[in-house]
Order: structure tokens, then C-alpha cells, then sequence
């Protein structure tokens, strides 16, 4: 898992814009998340893009996995997706997980009123029986540089502790993230378990005030005041 992992993170430093396709609509019941590889869906006020590589999996079938969004009665908080599907190990084996890789921007008309984000949630379901068994999920955050700024991750450990929520705040001030997420189960022993149904992805945001034409007018006269005393 952690080498297919490694070279997924170096071929998101090729996500991007390019994945021109026409958008899908996920509000559509039943959409499913093959259905939106290598296009484009509009949630709120955020465009994510999904590259043609963007799923990989050897143990789930993206045709299998549904895809919709999420959304609150205040646009500037908790807007993205939801994945659902049977996602889990069976016992005895080596551990299941898929990986998915994509890009989420604020549209620009609402960038230029402001908005940017403030944070990334990450949220499951996720349950494990049996010590040792696992269902899990972290994230990589990038910027729009391929810069990592940090991971996250959700998980439900079996015989231990669990944590369904998790927020990566150090996004503040950005209007494009790219993000690689990688969902894993691993059912120990003959009895162990490891399942979720549901793995959210969501995004919160604030609105940062813009510079009127009357401060941006003042700072240019303080500009040109200040050459002039160079002079």
C-alpha cells in the first residue's frame, strides 16, 4: 500500500486543470464514481476535478462506489462529497484499500468575492472487531505548488480507540487544494472485521475582505508619495 501510495503522490504533482471534460451532475441518484474519473463536478461553490488516474484500486471497483454531495444550510461550511459503497476485508486476508486523487478549487466568482478555504474534513463510518484489524483513512493535502502541507487521517482500530472526524485547518487563505486520499482495511484473524460504508470529504471556508478602490487608490498615492520623498 505505502509504495502505490508513494507514486500516487508523485503523479498528483500532474493533476490538474487538464482534466477537460464536460461536468457530471452527482446529484443524480445512483451516480457512480467511475462515472466522474476524468471529469469535472460542481459542488456549491467548488469545481473538483478528477483526473484519468485519479481511483486505483486492485480490490474495489469505482462502477461499485457511489458518489454524491454534500452540502449545509451554510455554503461556507461542510460542502463536498460523500463516497458510499460495501467497503470492507473479509477475514484471513492480506488487507484491502483504494486510493483516490483529485483537485477542489473555489470557483472565481466567488473568489472574488473572498472566499477562501479554512479547512479540510475528513469523516467515516468506519468500524474493526479483533485486535489488530483496522479500517482507516489518510490524507495528503497539497497546494497548487505540489507542496505537502501536512496529512489526517480517520480511523476505527479494533480492540482500541477510534476517531471518525478529523480537520486539516493549515489551509487558510488558499482557493486550490489537491488531495490524495487513501482508504484501507484489514480484518486480523479468522473473526476480525474491518467495514464502512460511508467516507465524507468536505470543505469549510471564510470569507476574507477584499481591498476597496478607495484603500486601493490611498495605497497607491502612499506608494507614489513615498518615491517621491526618495527622490
Amino acid at each position: 500500500m505505502k509504495k502505490i501510495l508513494a507514486a500516487v503522490l508523485v503523479s498528483a504533482a500532474g493533476l490538474a486543470s487538464t482534466a477537460q471534460a464536460q461536468l457530471v451532475d452527482i446529484s443524480q441518484p445512483n451516480t457512480t464514481l467511475a462515472s466522474v474519473i476524468g471529469r469535472q463536478f460542481i459542488v456549491g461553490d467548488k469545481l473538483f476535478t478528477m483526473p484519468a488516474n485519479a481511483f486505483q484500486s486492485a480490490d474495489f471497483n469505482a462502477s461499485q462506489i457511489f458518489i454524491s454531495p454534500l452540502s449545509t444550510p451554510n455554503p461556507n461550511v461542510g460542502v463536498g462529497f460523500r463516497l458510499t459503497g460495501a467497503f470492507n476485508d473479509a477475514p484471513g486476508g492480506v488487507g484491502t484499500d483504494f486510493i483516490l486523487q483529485y483537485t477542489v478549487e473555489i470557483l472565481p466568482q466567488f473568489i472574488a468575492q473572498g472566499m477562501r478555504f479554512s479547512g479540510a474534513d475528513l469523516r467515516f463510518n468506519g468500524s474493526a472487531t479483533g485486535n489488530g484489524s483496522f479500517a482507516r483513512v489518510d490524507e495528503t493535502v497539497m497546494n497548487v505548488n505540489n507542496q505537502i502541507l501536512g496529512n489526517h487521517s480517520v480511523y476505527a482500530i479494533g480492540g482500541g480507540a477510534s476517531d471518525h472526524q478529523d480537520t486539516f485547518a493549515s489551509v487558510l487563505g488558499m482557493t486550490k487544494l489537491k488531495l490524495v486520499k487513501d482508504v484501507q482495511f484489514f480484518a486480523n484473524g479468522p473473526t476480525g472485521t474491518a467495514a464502512a460504508s460511508f467516507v465524507d470529504q468536505a470543505f469549510n471556508q471564510v470569507v476574507i475582505p477584499l481591498p476597496t478602490t478607495g484603500a486601493l487608490a490611498a495605497a497607491g498615492l502612499g506608494a507614489l508619495a513615498i518615491r517621491r520623498r526618495r527622490r
